[in-house]
């Protein structure tokens, strides 16, 4: 059997809680996350060090030089299937 008092208690803690938090909710700053590792920053940054902005531009080369050998992979099919015939044509 639950007891009524226990019960009252808990959720007077919960009502201390809930209010914390919303106190703490209010006095988060402005703010903005680092786009290479997440963590918070200024408003008026991208980046938290020179070091997750390296990281970021080197992710970001990598990834184009990937969809540009994809595309030249692609464009090397389609030309030799055009040429081979493969496209139904004798």
């Amino acid at each position: 059997m639950v007891n009524l008092e226990d019960l009252q208690n808990e959720i007077e803690g919960l009502k201390l809680e809930i209010e914390a938090l919303r106190k703490e909710v209010k006095e988060v700053q402005p703010h903005k996350h680092c786009l290479n590792c997440g963590i918070a920053i200024p408003p008026d940054k991208d980046f938290c060090s020179k070091k997750c902005e390296d990281e970021w531009n080197r992710a970001v080369k990598r990834k184009k030089q990937i969809t540009y050998i994809w595309l030249l992979f692609i464009g090397i099919l389609l030309l030799i299937l055009l040429i081979s015939g493969g496209f139904g044509g004798k």
